[in-house]
Formats: structure tokens, C-alpha cells, sequence
């Protein structure tokens, strides 16, 4: 596979998802969004409990807060992708610009990572600044009031720097693989919501599984969303038919 094909791709869909205001108002709202509410939510929600705990206590609560809240993050890189996946190839096409890409000498493999990489590189860059905002939030806080930083730790960097990327990728593949089989974006919208439907509702009970200790949790779940990506990534390049596409979309 030669990457520098694959980077010309993901060079194009960027170029294209710049003029997309509805991409652009997603990518920018939804992290901003996550990393102000939750650890304002968290820290009221602390802060009522705070007369009713001992410091020790309320430490240790802080900290499983700070921990579960952060697989929020996740929710992220596998709702994002549903957006702009969906304009990977079928939106192309709409617009007359995919049939001379696909003509091009790149390997069906070559071409699906470049569109991967145009997905996967902007929803896991907004992720970290929503990130990092709800760790600047959550540590002031935290600074104030125990005199010391919450985040980051071992659970946390195991969540945001594993579990989150994995996430991601599926979900990348999935939209990807719907883009190519469908002709109309609101359809591929459709179909990649009810894709991430089960992941979310995956991350959302991890959060509320408090009896597994987080940096277990993360790794069980990692180890599964790996095996997951690699078995779409093989899945993808066995059902994305370029002679259909060229040939057979109206």
C-alpha cells in the first residue's frame, strides 16, 4: 500500500469538508459543548454532596467522576464520524467529483484509508480539545479545592489515548462502508446513526459499570474495538465495489 496516495485522498476530503458548514458547526459545537457542560454537571453534582462526605471521600468521589466522565469523550469520535462519513463518497458523487478519483491508479485499499484518515484525523483533534477543556476545568476545580490535579492519570490516558481512537476508527469504517453502498446523504446520515446506536449504547453502560475497576474496563473494551476495526477494515475493502460505483449510481 502506498501511503502518499492514501494522503492525497485525505488532502481532497479535507479541501471538501472545510466548505461544509454543517461539518465544521459539528466538529467545532459538539466538543466545546461536551467539555463545558459535563465538568460543570460534575462539579455541581459534588458540590451538593460535598456537606454529607468527609474530604477523603469526596476525593475519592472526584476521582471516580473525573475517570467515568472521561469515556463521555468517546461518545465523540463515534457520533462525529456519522456526519461526515456520510459525505466520504456518496457526497462526491453527488457532486460529480468522485468518478475522476476512482478512475485514478489507487488501490481500493489505498483509497478507503485516505478517506479514513480525512474522518478519524479532525473528529480525534476537535475530541482532544474538548479534552483538554474539560481537564483544565475539572483540575482548577480540583486545585481549589484539594490543592492538587485530578487529571490526567493511568485510566484516563487509557480511555482518551486507546478506547477513544479504536472507537473512532470503527466508526469511520462503518459510515465509510454505508457511504459507498448508498446514493443519498440523508440515507447514509440514517444508516450510520443506527450504526453507532449499539456503540453508544456499548460506552454507556461501561460508564455506569462502576463495580470493574477503569483501566480494566478500558482494556477489555479496547481489545475489543481492535478486533472490531481490523475485521471492518477487511470487510470494507471486500464490499466496496469501484465498478459499481462508476457504473451503476445515479
Amino acid at each position: 500500500m502506498r501511503l502518499w496516495k492514501s494522503w492525497i485522498v485525505t488532502l481532497k476530503d479535507l479541501s471538501v469538508f472545510k466548505k461544509n458548514k454543517y461539518i465544521l458547526y459539528s466538529l467545532v459545537t459538539l466538543p466545546v459543548v461536551v467539555g463545558v457542560v459535563i465538568p460543570l454537571i460534575f462539579i455541581y453534582a459534588l458540590g451538593t454532596e460535598a456537606a454529607q462526605l468527609t474530604q477523603a471521600q469526596l476525593i475519592n468521589a472526584a476521582n471516580t467522576v473525573a475517570n467515568t466522565g472521561s469515556m463521555y469523550f468517546v461518545l465523540i469520535p463515534v457520533i462525529l464520524p456519522a456526519i461526515m462519513g456520510s459525505y466520504s463518497i456518496v457526497g462526491e458523487k453527488i457532486e460529480k467529483s468522485l468518478e475522476p478519483l476512482l478512475a485514478t491508479p489507487t488501490t481500493d485499499g489505498e483509497l478507503l484509508l485516505g478517506k479514513s484518515l480525512a474522518t478519524f484525523l479532525p473528529t480525534m483533534g476537535v475530541t482532544y480539545i474538548g479534552t483538554a477543556i474539560f481537564v483544565t476545568i475539572m483540575d482548577v476545580w480540583s486545585y481549589i479545592k484539594f490543592g492538587f490535579f485530578l487529571l490526567p492519570n493511568i485510566d484516563f490516558a487509557l480511555i482518551l489515548g486507546v478506547m477513544a481512537p479504536l472507537a473512532c476508527v470503527l466508526s469511520v469504517e462503518a459510515n465509510v462502508i454505508i457511504s459507498s453502498r448508498v446514493n443519498d446523504i440523508r440515507a447514509a446520515q440514517q444508516l450510520g446513526t443506527y450504526v453507532v446506536i449499539p456503540l453508544i449504547l456499548l460506552l454507556v453502560f461501561a460508564i455506569q459499570l462502576t463495580i470493574i475497576p477503569v483501566s480494566l474496563l478500558a482494556l477489555l473494551v479496547s481489545a475489543a474495538l481492535a478486533v472490531a476495526d481490523i475485521a471492518l477494515f477487511y470487510l470494507a475493502k471486500a464490499t466496496f465495489q469501484r465498478e459499481e460505483i462508476l457504473t451503476k449510481w445515479k
